[in-house]
């Protein structure tokens, strides 16, 4: 059966045991999420991300269109049975490590930082906590952590481990060295 709509999909016979949907059509239909069986996702992205959009709409399964028509009702009869069924390229994806920066991308994102930015990530990097911070840089807690998250976003991370780990990896210390007027 092939609804025309997302809201007739929804309401669509009960003998259907799964409902088989483009990933791109789920950003422009929320009654999807709303379906009362399983949804199974099929993209034809291959990043990692596509599988975090998967699992938002709590689908059934996800797989990507490369695959042969008979490995696609497999998958989706896998799904149905023991949800979830992610194709195993994108769930490889989305494990792997992000792909590291080149040293001059990174050197040029530390150079985005305004002064009392790099004085944080430095006292990031010394592992000093918010309340030391504001107290020896005489600003407050809240203050501190203004530019902490404004450090965490200009360096593309999301933690202060991130930060951490941002700052050794690309010797940063050493940017600011070579750099003066951005210590």
């Amino acid at each position: 059966m092939e609804a025309k709509s997302a809201k007739a999909l929804a309401a669509a016979d009960t003998q259907i045991d799964c409902c088989l949907v483009a990933l791109e059509a789920v950003s422009r239909n929320r009654v999807l999420m709303e379906c009362k069986r399983p949804v199974f996702l099929i993209t034809d992205r291959d990043d990692g991300s596509v599988l975090r959009k998967a699992v938002s709409v709590s689908a059934a399964g996800i797989i990507n269109t490369y695959i042969m028509a008979d490995d696609l009702l497999d998958a989706v009869d896998r799904s149905v049975a023991c949800p979830p069924y992610y194709d195993p390229q994108l769930l490889r994806a989305a494990l792997e490590p992000s792909p590291l920066l080149g040293n001059d991308d990174a050197h040029e994102l530390a150079h985005h930082l305004t002064p009392r930015e790099d004085d944080v990530l430095r006292r990031i990097v010394r592992g000093e906590p918010t309340a030391q911070m504001a107290d020896q840089m005489g600003v407050s807690v809240s203050t501190v952590r203004s530019h902490v998250q404004n450090v965490l976003g200009k360096l593309g991370v999301n933690s202060r481990l991130a930060a951490i780990a941002f700052a050794l990896n690309y010797n940063i210390e050493k940017v600011r060295e070579t750099h003066p007027q951005l210590s």
